[in-house]
This record gives C-alpha cells, structure tokens and sequence, in this order.
C-alpha cells in the first residue's frame, strides 16, 4: 500500500532528469556555460544569441615597420634586421597585395654586408651587428656607380629636401664702396698772357664757389693799355684814309683795325669788351680775367699786388656737375663690370637719397697693397651738394647670362674653390653625387652652374653632407675589403 503511493513521485523525478539532460546538451552545442543548481542538476543560462564566433582576419602581406615599401608574402626580417608586421585583409578593404620587395640574391653581387645602424662596422659575411640587427648587404652596383640607396623613412628622419635646377637669366649685385671726387675733364687753370700787377682780386680764398662768367681777377698791364690805344688809332686811320684815291694806301689802312683787334682778342679780352671799346673810346688800364666754369676754386698761386708774366698760372677750378665717383673691385669683380653699366650711388652724409650714374672707365692695373681695381663712375650733381671726397655705397647690377642653368647655393658641397660636388635625387630612395664647375654667385643665394649639370634635374639641397659621409663610408668599406680587411 505505501510503496503503490510513491510510484507517481519517482516517475515524475525520473522525468525531470530526462528533460535536465538533454537541455545540457542543448548547451553544449550552442556553446552556452552550464550553472549547478543546487539539486546538482544541469541549467543552461537564459543567453538568446546563437551566433557562431568571427573567423580570424586573413593576412594580406607583410610589411617593414620602418620603411613601408618593403613587402613579403612571408613573414621575415627586414633590410634593417627588423621582424616583419601583417597587414590583414579588414585593415586595407578592397585593395590587393602589392608585389613583395624582390630578393637581390643570385643576381647582383654583393661586395660586404654592414651594420644598419652603424656604417663603420662592416663584415665580408652575413651574420649580426654588434646592436643585434642583422648586417644588410651592399651590392657590387651600388658601390661602382657611386649611387646610395636611403629607405623612405630615413629619408624624412634626417631631413632630406630636394629642387630642380633652373635656368633663365642670371644678374649679380656688385655691393662695393666709393668715394667722390673731381671730375678732371672739367678741371680749368686759369693764366695771363701779358706782363702785369694784380691789382685786384675778386676771388681770395682757395675751396670757394664760383659761378661761370663771373669775375675773378683784375690786371694792370702797360702792354694792354698800349694795344688798346693802338686799336683806337687804326680805327681812326682806316676811317681817314677811306676815300683816298690811293687806294693802296687805303686798303692797307683797312687791314689796321683788324689787326690790332686780333691782338686784343689773344690777350683774352673778349669780343663784348672790344665793341663796348669802340663804342667809348675808353681805353680801360686792367684786364678782368671771368670764371670760365662753374665749380669750386681748388688752387690759388697769387695774391693782390703780385707781378705776374705772361703764361703763369693764376688759380685752378674743377666743376660739380656732373662729379666722379671712384669705386674699389675684387680681382674676381672686376670682369664683370664693363663701361656703360648703370650705378646707385648712396652717400653717408645724405641719408635716405640715392644717385644714379653709369660707368665710365674700368681702370686696368690692380693696386698692389688692396688687390683692388677702381672703377670710374660719372653721376650728375644739378645742385652741386655733392661735394669732393664723400664716402657712400655703390651698387652695380652685372648682368651675368641671358640663359644660365642655375642652383641654390646651399645645395654645392666645396671641397676646395675649384672642386664643387652636388648629390642628384634618382627617386626611389636613389642618390649619386656629381661633380659641377660653377659661376659665381648671383642674387637671392643662387649660384651658376657652367658644367656638370642640365636644367630639370633634381637635387639634393639640405642633409646632403650626411649623403656625402654614407658615401664616403661605402668606398672606404669597400677599399677596406678589397685589400683583404674587415672590422669583424
């Protein structure tokens, strides 16, 4: 009677069992984690998703971390020793693998192999640096076409800028120092040519200011006064002897006047002087000797009251206008100044104004104390401010070549004043130096080039001393080697 009761219960546990065990396994294959409970019986958790796991990302290729040009299909070391990183199919959609990095081995020669990190530690054989990273290798072409290879990466780190030669017309400013001085074209010695006294001076003091025309000088001579009075007489007798029936007689006194007006007119008194003469018939006892220029009075021999000769000289006087300008040259300057270039004069004494003359004269000897030439440079002065002996700047604008090929001069490595080197930019991380023969250097840091490179081509203009040292490295190296010796 009692076991009939306990039937129903022990069917109804036998099928909570069934039901616990085939929800566990339910579990177990949608990957869901299973909880005792505290009966000991199975329970899967209430999770709803039932996806399956994302598959792991497909490797497309491999690349160097530091130059991202090198590529493989295979996982490896890099041309610096470095282990190699994927790139996965979700990191680049839609793009495909680029072609990997070609081994070089079988068919370029290899000379040495080198530590990546330091040049100097090369080794015949492939093997590690000193740092640990693998020794790259350098090739036999590399070495012979004096070509270097920089992987991109490095070539920003050390910061390497590059421009194209240019060409077209190429001027030099010519920045020199000048001082004024006489013009000597226009230089007057001022003389007598009759016996007298001075017996005034109109001008007295060396270094003054006269205006042409104006009276400098007063003689008494007794020659004068008689060559005067001879004038008036003959004037007289070829008026007298006009309507003589002689006519030898008056065609010889005719001749008279003009005779004795010649002789005047060579003692230097002037043709206005003579008619006022023979107008008045005052016969004047001194000679007034007239600036014949304007300028400045820069010699006096005389003073009033001195007896002078005939042909002695009275006092000198040396125009303003237009003023010289005498400026200094280097040796190398001097071809490039030729008569007629135009000039910019600034004075020291003149602040904020400035001149312009033109060349006259390259003077052809150099002084041998400075080593300089001078260059003669005519420039009006209307005003006359512009004195003798003034210190300025002078500029002069060379036009050099019409079509010239040239470069900045930054980018010239110069061994020496006659051996200039510049490194050419192959592109692709290639580089070679190439010897130039330059010009002289021109305006905003531009230097000409006569030989040695064409308009177009690229070059290196900063860092390229550090080029020009890994090259150097890679011939010593390979010198090094050639004569059977290593730094391993």
């Amino acid at each position: 009677m009692k076991i009939t009761r306990f039937i129903p219960l022990l069917a109804l546990c036998a099928i909570i069992a069934v039901v616990a065990f085939v929800a566990g396994q339910i579990s177990e294959k949608n990957g869901r984690p299973r909880r005792q409970t505290q009966q000991g019986a199975t329970v899967a958790k209430t999770r709803p998703s039932s996806q399956k796991p994302a598959d792991k990302p497909k490797i497309l290729y491999w690349r160097s971390s530091m130059d991202p040009n090198f590529v493989s299909k295979k996982p490896g070391k890099d041309a610096m020793g470095m282990d190699l990183v994927p790139v996965y199919e979700n990191e680049a959609p839609g793009k495909k693998a680029p072609a990997p990095a070609k081994s070089p081995e079988g068919k370029r020669k290899i000379l040495y192999y080198r530590d990546p990190m330091d040049p100097n530690y090369v080794s015949k054989k492939p093997g590690k640096a000193p740092c640990g990273m693998d020794l790259v290798p350098v090739y036999a072409d590399e070495a012979t076409s004096g070509k270097i290879h920089i992987s991109s990466a490095v070539v920003q780190q050390i910061g390497v800028t590059t421009t194209k030669a240019t060409s077209g017309p190429f001027t030099k400013t010519i920045q020199t120092y000048g001082t004024s001085t006489w013009n000597e074209t226009t230089l007057v010695a001022l003389n007598t040519k009759i016996n007298g006294w001075i017996e005034k001076l109109d001008v007295n003091v060396m270094g003054q200011v006269v205006r042409k025309g104006q009276p400098l000088i007063r003689i008494y001579s007794p020659e004068l006064l008689s060559a005067q009075q001879e004038y008036l007489a003959a004037l007289d007798n070829a008026k007298a002897l006009e309507g003589s029936p002689l006519s030898v007689m008056a065609g010889a006194a005719a001749k008279l006047p003009e005779a004795a007006r010649m002789r005047l007119k060579l003692w230097d008194i002037s043709d206005q002087q003579i008619a006022e003469l023979r107008a008045t018939r005052r016969v004047r006892k001194n000679l007034t000797l007239y600036a014949p220029i304007s300028g400045i009075v820069t010699k006096l021999d005389v003073m009033q009251g001195d007896y002078v000769q005939a042909g002695r000289n009275l006092m000198k006087i040396a125009g303003l206008n237009p003023i010289w300008v005498m400026a200094s040259l280097y040796e190398d300057q001097i071809p490039m100044v030729k008569k007629g270039m135009m000039a910019t004069v600034a004075f020291d004494s003149l602040p904020g104004e400035s001149f312009q003359g033109m060349v006259d004269y390259v003077y052809p000897f150099v002084e041998g104390k400075s080593r300089t030439a001078q260059v003669r440079i005519v420039l009006p002065n209307p005003k006359g401010h512009i004195l003798p002996q003034m210190y300025g700047t002078v500029k002069l604008i060379s036009p050099i070549n019409n079509d010239a090929v040239q470069i900045p001069s930054d980018a010239v490595i110069r061994a020496s004043s006659t051996d200039s080197e510049v490194f050419m930019a192959l592109g692709n991380g290639e580089f070679a130096g190439r010897k130039v023969i330059l010009g002289p250097e021109g305006d905003d840091g531009m230097v000409m080039v006569r030989a040695g490179l064409k308009a177009g081509e690229r070059i290196v203009t900063s860092a390229q001393f550090l080029l020009d040292a890994e090259s150097r490295l890679n011939s010593a190296a390979q010198s090094m080697l050639s004569n059977g010796g290593s730094s391993k």
